[in-house]
């Protein structure tokens, strides 16, 4: 099981490297596309939703996706959409994790595509701003998934949320927040990363408070999936990824930090 999701992610990141290289990377904005159509449909399969609302929703996705990357959208909509976002994964997921709240399976499917809307167009703007900075924003989740694994294998006893994900344990989180506070203080020194860019546009006690909602947002995302998989009875999103399960499994803590990031970004771009 190790040695099959070493080699995907091996190969997702080599594939992603040589895609976002390739001619200047204009192929990159289709990979996006691509993949987060890939995760919105899986998401729909987990609340076994109808045809006709997967493939009506895919066909909008690409839509507002291809008049963003055309700079049809204004910035101001754009910023309003991340911070949804944010709200989303920060409040209600969480919430929705611990018994909180119910969401209706309209909401849900609204939700489904304001995610991965955000998500995309979060990830283009990451791609624009340079491949360092990029690279930092998934680098973050992948940091942190890795401490979470190995020290969930190693150590893990205490279950953290055992009637959603019984396979996750509280020495995993401290593990990935142990890796990812190393990570931190090395991806800062780094020209054009998101953490240097947050540092030199807010300063360190920022950085420190985007750094830890980032950490407890990403937590939480991977929770909520699993809830959403439990829901459904289903073990994984899909097959597409050998150790992983589907998109979906892979990316979905991506969907929640990537939109927060850009959002700081941009916003510290205006300053």
């Amino acid at each position: 099981m190790l040695v099959r999701r070493i080699i995907t992610a091996v190969l997702l990141i080599s594939s992603a490297t040589f895609v976002a290289f390739f001619e200047g990377g204009f192929l990159f904005p289709l990979l996006i596309l691509v993949c987060h159509s890939g995760i919105y449909m899986e998401w729909h399969s987990l609340l076994n939703t109808s045809r006709v609302q997967k493939i009506s929703g895919l066909m909008a996705l690409i839509i507002i996706f291809v008049a963003v990357i055309s700079e049809k959208f204004s910035q101001n909509l754009i910023l309003a959409l991340l911070f949804l976002s944010f709200l989303f994964w920060f409040l209600a997921s969480p919430a929705i994790v611990l018994n909180k709240y119910r969401a209706s399976k309209g909401m849900s499917v609204i939700v489904a595509f304001i995610m991965c809307l955000a998500s995309m167009i979060a990830l283009y703007y990451a791609f624009v701003e340079g491949l360092m900075f990029l690279f930092s924003v998934l680098s973050l989740v992948w940091i942190i998934d890795t401490g979470a694994y190995f020290a969930g294998k190693i150590f893990g006893h205490r279950k953290l949320s055992p009637m959603v994900s019984p396979n996750k344990t509280w020495e995993g989180v401290y593990g990935a927040l142990f890796l990812y506070f190393l990570y931190s203080l090395f991806m800062v020194k780094i020209e054009g990363t998101w953490q240097d860019l947050v540092f030199n546009y807010f300063g360190t006690w920022w950085l420190i408070v985007l750094s830890s909602v980032l950490f407890s947002v990403s937590i939480f995302a991977d929770l909520f999936e699993s809830k959403l998989k439990r829901t459904s009875g289903k073990k994984d999103s899909g097959n597409i990824l050998p150790g992983h399960g589907g998109l979906f499994d892979r990316f979905d803590a991506t969907l929640a930090v990537g939109p927060l990031i850009v959002f700081f970004n941009i916003t510290g771009q205006r300053l």
